[in-house]
């Protein structure tokens, strides 16, 4: 696996890139499988319209969604990454609670927590420039953006920038808040926050399931 201070290069053979996809895929289905948030924004986006009749099951929705809110609004005053990540998955452990931004900033955690350092959490944008309410994650190629590899949690999809761009134009298009389907859509990168190694030493004794071979790094 590449999870050892991973570099995407601008000359991948075919075999190397679909081992790096399948690499990057398994830390979005770990963090998943140990991390098994419920997203009441994508089930009010799945079953749009077909929730009038069933009154207490939107009710309940909504009132998990202003839940999340009020986690969020409590970490926008936190400047620190270790204790932002930390209430991270304490929303995700506790209230079992977790969007698209939350699943990307556990995605990113696990990554670093595996050596991966070129990774960052992302926004999408339209073509004027707008932000759409979407995070994913990019493991950045340092010579060409778009060979970058982009990880969404959330819609459990995992490919190189140009394919999920075109996903996002299209298939996914109905979770985005776009004009219309088949919108130019690009990826704005954010700006990466910062663990210490001592930081994230606590994480991987904290929760060695995320790590990949957790006797090497465990071990270092």
């Amino acid at each position: 696996m590449f999870y050892a201070g991973m570099q995407l290069s601008s000359d991948i053979s075919f075999k190397s890139r679909s081992s790096l996809i399948k690499d990057a895929d398994y830390i979005r289905r770990t963090v998943n499988r140990h991390f098994p948030v419920v997203s009441y924004t994508k089930a009010a986006h799945e079953y749009r319209g077909k929730l009038s009749g069933y009154k207490n099951i939107k009710n309940f929705i909504l009132k998990k969604n202003e839940i999340l809110k009020e986690y969020r609004k409590d970490r926008h005053y936190v400047k620190s990454p270790f204790v932002f990540y930390k209430e991270i998955i304490y929303c995700a452990l506790k209230e079992k609670l977790g969007a698209c931004f939350e699943l990307s900033s556990l995605v990113e955690l696990a990554l670093r927590m595996n050596g991966v350092k070129n990774c960052t959490k992302a926004s999408l944008v339209d073509s004027s420039g707008k932000l759409l309410n979407h995070s994913v994650v990019c493991i950045k190629n340092s010579d060409n953006l778009k060979k970058s590899i982009i990880i969404d949690p959330w819609l459990q999809d995992c490919a190189f920038l140009p394919e999920m761009l075109s996903k996002y134009k299209n298939e996914y298009a109905r979770y985005l808040k776009t004009p219309q389907q088949g919108s130019i859509v690009e990826i704005k990168l954010n700006p990466a926050q910062e663990l210490t190694e001592e930081q994230l030493n606590y994480f991987r004794s904290k929760y060695p399931q995320l790590l990949t071979k957790p006797e090497l790094l465990l071990n270092a």
